[in-house]
């Protein structure tokens, strides 16, 4: 007995691409790219020749008809049948052209197009677009990925972690000893917004460090930095629900032969819960939230009828 029909199975697919890069499709969205995977083709109009008047409009929906149903493989008996009955002469007649590949693209609201540098519009990629393009990307990669041994001594090492962790999308990294500048490589070349960190004493100097550059109004996006003094592990959380182990900190990579491996379920999911409730309690390091204090002027004057002292309180007798 079949449960999901391929129909089905279709639409459940598109729905589950979107939502593994954190894109929500409507549901026109998912019915438009349904009701038309492929460009739409020309239409044409049959232009009545000297044959039988009175037969155009059958002639027509008969052509539709069979052509429909059994393709082009009969396409000269369907012309033999219309010239004998409209005439050599009749011809079909452009109404509409067919839809390009890229009109296609735009109309399933995948692309759309923008004001370009010269006389034609430009294409960008809307969030739909980016969403399927990055589910086909990490599936074309996804075997290759699976698990990364990063060698020793070898150059290329940490610039293969990288890339790693800007695959994880806006995830989570645990890295116990994660240094400044490990901080900063991870804020320019990835897409990570939370970071968790040590926070024993041993390792104060390094966060205030951290701090500071949070705080920088150079700082090229958002990053939220805690700490906790429960960490041993090096873990990362990606965008798309994956949770993966690396051997050694950040800073060992290139130096220390380790590996970075995905957790299979069910202690995915266990790793994940504990993961977040890790970081629900942790302390923030950075950046630090500026509190701006309400401008309350003349406020007591207002409801108390007197001046305020320095403690705040009301002046006797004013």
């Amino acid at each position: 007995m079949t449960i999901v029909s391929e129909e089905q199975y279709r639409v459940l697919a598109f729905i589950a691409a979107c939502n593994r890069s954190s894109y929500r499709p409507t549901a026109t969205q998912v019915m438009l790219w349904h009701n038309n995977p492929e460009p739409a083709e020309a239409e044409y109009r049959i232009v009545q020749g000297t044959g039988v008047g009175s037969m155009g409009s059958v002639v027509r929906d008969y052509e539709r008809m069979v052509d429909t149903m059994l393709g082009s493989r009969f396409q000269s008996t369907i012309t033999s049948i219309r010239d004998q009955l409209l005439g050599k002469d009749a011809r079909r007649e452009l109404v509409k052209p067919g839809e390009t590949f890229i009109g296609h693209l735009v109309r399933l609201t995948w692309l759309e197009e923008t004001p370009g540098s010269g006389e034609e519009p430009g294409l960008v990629l809307t969030e739909l677009g980016r969403a399927l393009l990055r589910d086909r990307e990490r599936g074309a990669t996804e075997e290759d990925v699976s698990v990364v041994v990063l060698e020793g001594q070898d150059p290329l090492a940490y610039p293969i972690l990288v890339g790693q962790l800007a695959n994880a999308g806006a995830g989570l990294l645990i890295d116990p000893y994660l240094k400044l500048d490990g901080l900063h490589r991870i804020v320019v070349s990835t897409q990570l917004t939370r970071l968790l960190v040590s926070g024993k004493r041993s390792n104060n100097a390094e966060l205030s460090a951290m701090q500071t550059h949070l705080d920088s109004a150079s700082l090229s996006r958002p990053v939220e930095v805690r700490k906790s003094t429960k960490l041993h592990d090096r873990i990362l959380l990606t965008e798309d629900g994956a949770v993966l182990t690396l051997g050694t900190s950040l800073n060992s990579v290139g130096t220390t032969t380790t590996v970075m491996s995905p957790m299979p379920s069910p202690a995915r999911e266990s790793l994940r819960e504990l993961c977040e409730q890790l970081w629900s309690e942790a302390t923030l390091v950075g950046p630090q939230i500026v509190e701006v204090e309400p401008d309350d002027d003349g406020l007591d004057e207002e409801n108390n009828g007197g001046e305020q002292n320095c403690d705040g309180g009301a002046v006797p007798g004013v």
